[in-house]
């Protein structure tokens, strides 16, 4: 068996300075709406299927499953996390991440209410502080992994705070789940 020594920044995940996950309140709401979805489409294929063939049967039995996957989604993105390593700056899960290296890093943008990496080509890339815990935290390890900061009082652009899926994502999950229980409430036949 040989051991075989790499320099950082060849696609290897390098050493972590700091790990942040959403909010924890966030991450509840995505599991717990994926949690309802579930039940309520289990419930309305229950109550769609026991009564026979009907006009709006297949409808009822398709609609639950975009609510789930929508709560799906919401999960998986809500489970996500934002490392920041000396290699740059890595969002996604353990076994699928996407990364801004730190050579692509023109600048990192600091508000009060975000980090906007911008890249030497392409597109910024808005890390919004209430779509992360700590946030205080993950700009000091943006500069522990030496990458050029430039600091401003206010908030961001509003071009930079329209990346922000945080409020977006929360508000498809809530309504994700009322559609389902309303696809249930639909799915009752009329006595």
């Amino acid at each position: 068996m040989s051991v075989l020594d790499l320099p950082p920044g060849i696609g290897l995940l390098g050493a972590p300075l700091g790990t942040f996950r959403s909010p924890r309140r966030s991450r509840r709401l995505a599991g717990l709406s994926l949690l309802a979805t579930v039940a309520l489409g289990l419930a309305t294929w229950y109550v769609a299927t026991r009564h026979g063939w009907h006009r709006h049967l297949s409808s009822q039995l398709t609609l639950p499953i975009a609510f789930m996957a929508l709560a799906g989604m919401g999960l998986a993105v809500r489970s996500a996390q934002v490392t920041i390593t000396r290699d740059g700056v890595r969002w996604g899960w353990r076994s699928l991440s996407f990364l801004q290296s730190k050579a692509r890093i023109a600048m990192a943008h600091v508000y009060r209410d975000g980090v906007s990496l911008e890249a030497k080509r392409g597109s910024r890339w808005f890390l919004a502080a209430r779509d992360w815990d700590r946030f205080d935290a993950l700009v000091r390890q943006l500069r522990r992994a030496e990458l050029p900061v430039a600091e401003y009082p206010g908030t961001a652009p509003l071009r930079a705070r329209l990346q922000s899926y945080g409020r977006f994502l929360d508000g498809i999950l809530i309504v994700a789940v009322a559609l389902a229980a309303i696809v249930l409430v639909w799915a009752v036949p009329p006595h």
